[in-house]
């Protein structure tokens, strides 16, 4: 787990959920419970943050879910934002779904399904939601065991909090998010850097269809703001896949480096 967790450690809400794998016996029982399987390594897709600690998966279109460290300003992942990182939504692959993960476990209970699908409206979402269980097969025996087990420890073992509207949490968790960033990035996650005393954004153009003039680039990612370097990685990962250009790949590792994000710089190099 070591690139992934960096210099967090396992916490304690996670670690129950490797209790609970264990006392299932394996990885697809706690799927059968949870609906997710556990990740602890260092599962990645080219467009998950490089300061995204994964911890699970669902098994199907690559989605996986994460603590949010911020570029590690986060100091406690039981405290992290949830994010859910949908790899083939190129244009908005990450999205924060909930403020820690005991919020998450509630969700995921019930709903969560509105983790890496997108709704008009509450409406529309609970149309959805009863077309899916009309559709799908009632759970054997088995399943329901399992599923009765798995529910069981988390209710003994960890404060799950009530949601009354697991819908409108969703969308405020969103909200609340924009309502903290510093700079506004294309990936819809923002950064939480604050800009200092003097210092001005002025954000560095990124666009897919355009490679970055790299000299340009290395000068603007060692003389702008902390917060806007941090931005301009966001905007990076969300439009390049690093590995397919050494180069852009170089300068961005170097430069994040230099600014200490070890951790970040780790994860972006393993999956590469």
């Amino acid at each position: 787990m070591g690139s992934n967790f960096g210099k967090y450690d396992v916490p304690p809400t996670l670690q129950r959920l490797i209790d609970l794998q264990n006392v299932l016996g394996d990885s697809e029982k706690f799927y059968l419970g949870l609906n997710f399987y556990l990740s602890l390594e260092n599962f990645r897709y080219f467009n998950t943050p490089s300061d995204v600690v994964v911890f699970g998966n669902i098994g199907l279109d690559g989605v996986h879910y994460g603590f949010l460290t911020d570029f590690g300003t986060v100091t406690d992942l039981e405290v992290a934002p949830i994010v859910c990182v949908s790899p083939m939504n190129f244009d908005r692959p990450t999205r924060i779904v909930a403020n820690n993960l005991c919020e998450f476990l509630r969700i995921n209970l019930t709903d969560g399904e509105l983790f890496y699908n997108q709704f008009d409206s509450e409406e529309s979402y609970l149309v959805a939601k009863n077309q899916w269980i009309a559709e799908t097969d009632q759970p054997s025996g088995y399943e329901k065991l399992v599923r009765e087990r798995a529910t069981k420890f988390l209710n003994e073992n960890i404060r799950i909090p009530i949601i009354e509207n697991p819908y409108r949490y969703v969308q405020k968790v969103d909200v609340e998010r924009q309502r903290i960033i510093s700079i506004k990035t294309q990936d819809g996650l923002g950064v939480t850097t604050p800009l200092l005393q003097g210092e001005k954004h002025i954000p560095f153009p990124i666009h897919k269809d355009t490679e970055p003039n790299l000299d340009w680039l290395q000068e603007y990612l060692y003389s702008a703001p902390i917060a806007s370097r941090h931005a301009v990685l966001r905007d990076i990962q969300l439009n390049y896949i690093l590995q397919e250009n050494q180069k852009l790949n170089k300068t961005v590792i170097d430069a994040m480096i230099n600014i200490k994000l070890i951790d970040e710089a780790s994860r972006l190099s393993e999956y590469i």
